[in-house]
């Protein structure tokens, strides 16, 4: 099928103009073993920098490790809770770790790494410093929030557990985790707001509010697809998946003036007759997004998107 060798090409373009983003600071919990590290700088009693026998400098925290310690002194390796190889060791790295250790308590660090630990394993993708960084301040600012009895609204949770069920599926492991470990129990619309992290984080979005505009533009594209087709998308389906996946490429390479890959004025016109109930969708979806989002698309891009729709048509024509 026209659509189906298309859509080929526009994940070949995808995989090539929008790479993941990759954090130059890699995290990971590493075993001390026999080697001998000394004490490079002491961010606080609980955590220091140290140098280890490679010549790496990796944070190292646990309860006292850094009382009494001093530059060039050996680390007591029985204190150690938490190690960590800082990849990129620029100054402006270490001096973020350092406002984050010196601003955050201890165990808010250890349970947001936890976390960490549990989305490598899910989305199988390493975090950098600044996720640890985002996170642990994410969850010590939710936690004194609901100290002080402050809610906060999430206009879009359910679009959230919708759209992204793998990511908000960390956030719920994340704000069960919190309760174990720091014995307070979180809103369940505090799991959409962590699982922002990780879906902006893996989706080349620039922001967690971009995200979270782009997050109610894809709701309100796939409501315009069921209304026009009169049809319910299964949410756990691989079709809804791939279309989820389409509009944030699609979005992106709007808001970043990505072009696409030209198509033939022939094969255009071809698409357009042969699935004009999907371009008719297309065209609505275009103009909404110009409308309600100053967003204009090229007529390639509607093509582009009429392809998938018709896919989701098709598949649900049986």
């Amino acid at each position: 099928m026209i659509y189906s060798v298309l859509l080929d090409k526009l994940n070949l373009f995808k995989r090539v103009a929008l790479p993941k983003k990759v954090d130059e600071v890699v995290i990971r919990s590493i075993g001390s073993g026999g080697k001998r590290m000394i004490i490079r700088q002491k961010f606080n009693n609980n955590v220091v920098l140290v140098d280890n026998e490679s010549g790496q400098q990796m944070v190292v925290m646990g309860n006292g490790i850094g009382f009494k310690s001093y530059p060039g002194n050996k680390v007591n390796k029985s204190l150690i809770e938490r190690t960590f190889l800082l990849k990129n060791q620029e100054e402006s790295e270490i001096d973020r770790v350092k406002a984050l250790v010196n601003e955050i308590p201890l165990d808010y660090i250890i349970v947001s790494d936890s976390i960490l630990k549990k989305a490598k394993e899910q989305l199988q993708t390493d975090f950098g410093v600044g996720m640890l960084i985002s996170l642990a301040d994410h969850i010590f600012s939710a936690v004194d929030r609901k100290k002080k009895n402050i809610s906060v609204v999430s206009p879009l949770h359910w679009n959230i557990k919708q759209l992204y069920p793998m990511e908000v599926s960390i956030g719920e492991h994340a704000v069960s985790r919190i309760y174990q470990e720091l014995a307070i129990r979180l809103e369940d619309t505090e799991a959409t707001a962590i699982a922002m992290h990780f879906i902006n984080n893996g989706n080349n979005f620039d922001s967690i509010q971009q995200a979270m505009n782009f997050t109610k533009i894809i709701s309100d594209i796939i409501a315009i697809i069921q209304y026009h087709f009169q049809i319910t998308l299964d949410e756990n389906s691989i079709v809804f998946s791939r279309l989820v996946s389409h509009l944030q490429y699609f979005l992106i390479r709007q808001v970043k003036g990505i072009d696409m890959m030209d198509m033939s004025e022939e094969m255009v016109r071809l698409i357009i007759h042969q699935y004009q109930d999907s371009f008719q969708c297309a065209e609505k979806i275009i103009t909404a997004l110009k409308k309600n989002h100053t967003l204009n698309a090229s007529l390639q891009e509607e093509v582009y998107l009429t392809m998938h729709i018709e896919r989701i048509r098709q598949i649900k024509k049986g």
